[in-house]
């Protein structure tokens, strides 16, 4: 059971969110962050960065991409951080980021709903209920 359990947490951690593939037509390159904007709500964090990057052709471009976000905190990066990015080749300054797995983007509200059932799993023990 604990094999199988470690299997569904590994798949989990690579699996990635987005249908979206990057095909021949997103090319990746290194950007560098000049700006940070973090929407944080009850409901959700997002955390969204200017870039600034140099594409295929030596020209410099500058675009907004969804980062990596923690709850109700935003994200880890800061100015003048690089970030890994993909450009459309037809047109440079459309990006995006390379896709999120399930696990990075509700690995937090797993571990909680995680804990939360360990408790109620040691309360209905020490009240003498049934944990069948």
């Amino acid at each position: 059971m604990k094999i199988h359990l470690l299997f569904i947490l590994t798949a989990l951690l690579y699996w990635p969110i987005s249908a979206q593939d990057t095909d021949k037509n997103w090319i990746e390159t290194k950007a560098t962050i000049t700006e940070i904007h973090n929407n944080i709500k009850a409901r959700g964090t997002r955390s969204f960065a200017t870039v600034s990057y140099l594409d295929e052709n030596g020209k410099q471009q500058k675009s907004r991409v969804e980062l990596l976000a923690i709850p109700f905190i935003g994200t880890l990066k800061s100015v003048n951080d690089s970030v890994t990015i993909y450009y459309d080749k037809a047109n440079p300054a459309l990006a995006k980021s390379p896709e999120t797995s399930f696990l990075q983007s509700y690995g937090l509200y797993l571990l909680i709903g995680a804990g939360i059932l360990f408790s109620l799993y040691n309360f209905r023990k020490k009240t003498g209920g049934s944990t069948d």
